[in-house]
């Protein structure tokens, strides 16, 4: 083997070693791309689950509260009736009572002027 043909293997060997280099570069350049995509999309799944679930949690508590705030409203008028009836009940001694007091004022007063 000559020195020109050890020259020439050498200066083929770079261009393959150079060749591969570019290669992997190209690859390690995809490999980033691609991985930079994927964790982009992960990112966002996982904000969408997580605005799913907040909005899922967020909707339940409502209903949470407004079946509450009803439950409260009903006891509410529960009572209320309940308070009605009950005044409704004492309004004929009420009237009897005052009737008795304004009689007596007037017995009393009736007696003062004679």
């Amino acid at each position: 083997m000559n020195r020109s043909d050890i020259l020439l293997q050498v200066k083929d060997s770079e261009s393959k070693a150079q060749q591969i280099v570019k290669e992997a570069e190209e690859k390690q350049r995809y490999i980033i791309s691609s991985a930079r995509k994927e964790a982009a999309a992960n990112v966002n799944e996982a904000d969408e689950k997580l605005r799913t679930d907040y909005d899922a949690k967020f909707a339940k508590e409502r209903e949470s509260i407004v079946a509450e705030k009803q439950s409260y409203l009903q006891k509410g008028k529960q009572e209320a009736v309940g308070i009605k009836e009950k005044a409704e009940t004492r309004i004929p001694n009420a009237i009897t009572h005052l009737m008795g007091s304004f009689e007596r004022t007037l017995d009393v007063t009736a007696k003062t002027n004679d």
